[in-house]
């Protein structure tokens, strides 16, 4: 009986164990399996899947066919008219059964109206401008989708650098807490070292879950960018790319107010509208119709065939001037929203060159300086606590001081990466980069 309740003890201690943890465990451990690990994502690939994949792309795609397939009709002369009239009582008679009979006078036209000359052509070079317009604003959703890809590719990769980063830490915590453990033993430490350690690793648990639901947000926002279930399966990222050496503020300024498809898009707006207005001065002019036909006379047998021109009289001249003022003030309009867009552009411009500036020297100073001090620092620290001649508050100061210190250097890289796919938006699409910045190894170093 003894021994029965001996076991079930064990049992029982032994399952408490596992319960425990698994409850503890790095939320991390439960999504390893879910996610391949044989194969990274590319930045530049998920890019070219969001192109292919985006609702909202495939959209103004849409929206370009609808607009180019205005050009036609707009230049388009106006359906003839053909006019058949009778005669009244000439159609049968109060004898006879109805129908048409010889006595019946007849009567048939056919006509064609012809706006002033050149209105057609105004009004397919505004549809023309009006559909390039369009493409443009596709070129435009197209950087922004590339700019929001790349941020939250960089979110992506800057969360798994964490996770692993994490991870490691709790490693080396739980090795320390060991180490605090065998000293206090032997009567060389006291129980607030094992309990500070204790304190540590569970902050770290606890950094790792808050990591865990910033990658599931992150998941579901690139999910959202590819156009598919928030929850679906994404494979890990591959390293950022290598620091790249960027043109002159002064280049790129010229580069974004020359081709950015934003200020395009307005642009052949304006254009169009100037079409506009000089469709709205077309207006005080008339339009012709030229018309013909066969027309009965007295004599029932005899037919004559006629032709003629008519004309449009535009004499209600203030509601001619109305469209007229109304187009000029909407041109007016636009290129006031272009010049403020313009402002804009260039406000971006230039705080997206300055983060990646800032990025790029932080980048240098962690690499360079904070992580390896923070190395250093924790190595000393360890080494006095082995020795007795420090404490152990000092070894864990130091291990938080290092993990800062790598998380920080984690979270520059990807601003760097985020903010240079904010700056190739604001230029247009090309940052006229040169070679990568040696001996700079992206996301390798110091890991």
């Amino acid at each position: 009986m003894t021994a029965r309740l001996v076991h079930v003890f064990t049992v029982g201690a032994i399952l408490l164990a596992v319960l425990a943890r698994a409850t503890l465990a790095s939320p991390a451990d439960f999504r390893r399996s879910a996610e391949p690990a044989d194969q990274a994502l590319a930045a530049d690939d998920l890019v070219e899947r969001v192109l292919a994949e985006n609702a909202g792309l495939a959209s103004l795609h849409a929206a370009v066919d609808v607009a180019r397939a205005q050009v036609v009709p707009a230049g388009a002369l106006p359906d003839p008219q053909v006019a058949i009239d009778v005669a009244p009582r000439t159609v049968g008679g109060f004898d006879a059964s109805p129908g048409i009979d010889d006595n019946a006078r007849i009567s048939w036209s056919i006509s064609q109206a012809f706006p002033w000359p050149g209105t057609l052509d105004l009004r397919a070079a505004a549809a023309r401008k009006e559909a390039a317009a369009v493409t443009e604003g596709v070129a435009g959703l197209r950087l922004r989708l590339v700019a929001a890809t790349n941020s939250a590719y960089a979110e992506w990769r800057y969360v798994h650098r964490a996770l692993v980063i994490n991870n490691t830490n709790q490693d080396l915590v739980d090795e320390l807490r060991r180490v605090a453990e065998q000293r206090y033993a032997a009567g060389l430490a006291q129980q607030q070292d094992v309990l500070q350690a204790e304190v540590e690793l569970q902050r770290l648990k606890r950094q790792a879950f808050v990591l865990e639901r910033l990658k599931r947000a992150v998941r579901a926002k690139i999910n959202a960018l590819l156009n598919r279930d928030a929850n679906d399966v994404l494979p890990p990222p591959q390293a950022l790319p290598a620091l790249q050496t960027l043109s002159a503020y002064s280049t790129l300024r010229d580069l974004a107010l020359a081709a950015h498809p934003e200020l395009a898009q307005m642009q052949r707006r304006i254009a169009a509208n100037k079409d506009r207005e000089a469709l709205a001065r077309k207006d005080f002019y008339p339009d012709f119709k030229v018309f013909g036909g066969s027309r009965g006379v007295m004599d029932p047998a005899e037919r004559r065939l006629y032709v003629g021109v008519g004309l449009s009289l535009p004499l209600n001249r203030d509601k001619y001037r109305a469209r007229l003022d109304a187009a000029k003030a909407d041109t007016l309009r636009l290129e006031a929203e272009l010049a403020e867009r313009r402002a804009q552009l260039l406000s971006q411009l230039e705080r997206a060159y300055a983060a990646v500036e800032e990025a790029r020297h932080s980048i240098a100073l962690y690499e360079n300086e904070l992580v390896p001090l923070a190395g250093e620092n924790l190595s000393a620290a360890r080494a006095g606590y082995g020795a007795g001649g420090g404490s152990f508050l000092d070894v864990i100061d130091a291990e938080k001081s290092e993990l800062d210190a790598k998380l920080n250097l984690a979270r520059v890289r990807a601003d760097y990466f985020a903010a240079r796919a904010e700056l190739t938006r604001w230029v247009g699409g090309s940052l006229l980069e040169s070679a990568a910045v040696a001996p700079n190894h992206g996301d390798l170093s110091h890991e």
